[in-house]
């Protein structure tokens, strides 16, 4: 997300025109995610190119992953990929056909998180959970 808002803000400062600077009239020089991709919704093109810039390199990657250990699912989460924001995972959805291997791309399962924006955490406090309750000792 930073690495995609810096992107926009630098273009921004160089007189690219955008919707992006019309969004928000009360916080125009700060730039978030939710104007980005509403911009994009809007068929602003440089919020568009810059999202799926980065939907490109993800999937890059993740194809580069799916190729190495071959996951039955990947889940995504966070304000790139909130339902009904589909530009994200439909571009990476589409690099992954295109580079990784054709079995395990049509395998994997690319799933948005229902879990909101603390799903990061709430994985972390269960992991930790089960490695705690793991070390529980069982007597009588």
């Amino acid at each position: 997300g930073s690495a995609i808002i810096q992107t926009v803000a630098s273009v921004l400062a160089t007189g690219v025109q955008s919707r992006i600077r019309d969004i928000d009239e009360n916080d125009s020089d700060r730039i978030h995610i939710e104007m980005i991709l509403q911009a994009a919704a809007e068929n602003d093109s440089l919020a568009f190119r810059v999202l799926n810039d980065a939907a490109a390199h993800l999937g890059v990657a993740l194809a580069d992953v799916i190729n190495l250990l071959n996951p039955a699912v990947i889940f995504f989460s966070g304000p790139l990929f909130q339902p009904g924001q589909t530009l994200m995972l439909e571009s990476i959805k589409r690099v992954i056909r295109q580079r990784a291997l054709e079995k395990a791309a049509n395998e994997v399962k690319l799933l948005v998180s229902d879990l909101g924006p603390e799903a990061s955490a709430l994985g972390a406090a269960r992991f930790t959970a089960s490695k705690l309750i793991a070390n529980v000792p069982m007597g009588t």
